[in-house]
């Protein structure tokens, strides 16, 4: 079986409001435009996780809202206060633990940690802008296989500047 793994960054955050921390950072009104956007080309590109893990973080919440409101099925979904800014090491461990039935499953969170993260599984540098979408994917049995494995293969990388702009 496959196994597909899709990172996204979260779409372009809102800086006005210096009293927020970065944890509560809302959307900006360029990142409420592009988060369905991105889920408009999921569904142009039949990419429909059957699984998703975020971040807890304001602006990752608001970009999964608007973008699995074009998606045709809700994919289950689970907020990882562990994902926020997380590093490459507990990015790995999530992959590792993730339901061997999802063969489909996406990771929502922030830079740097995802672009380390797709760098790593892609064994090449990968730039993950706001809003970005790398999808790789794995022949290995187990998501625990596949995340230790160097099998992986970077099928795709969307990037909302060069799809929409």
């Amino acid at each position: 079986m496959t196994r597909r793994l899709i990172v996204m960054r979260h779409a372009k955050s809102d800086w006005a409001n210096s009293r927020l921390s970065d944890h509560d950072r809302p959307l900006n009104d360029r990142g409420r435009r592009v988060a369905p956007l991105m889920g408009q080309y999921f569904v142009a590109k039949k990419m429909q996780p059957h699984a998703v893990i975020a971040s807890t973080a304001t602006r990752v919440r608001e970009t999964l809202s608007l973008l699995l409101a074009e998606l045709p099925c809700e994919p289950l979904l689970f907020f990882e206060q562990s994902l926020y800014l997380a590093t490459t090491d507990v990015l790995v461990a999530h992959v590792r633990g993730l339901h061997d039935s999802w063969a489909e499953t996406m990771i929502v969170g922030h830079n740097p940690g995802l672009s380390e993260f797709v760098s790593r599984l892609a064994a090449k540098p990968i730039e993950m802008p706001t809003a970005a979408v790398a999808i790789l994917e794995s022949d290995a049995l187990t998501w625990a296989d596949a995340i230790t494995s160097k099998s992986w293969r970077l099928t795709d990388n969307w990037k909302p500047r060069e799809l929409f702009e």
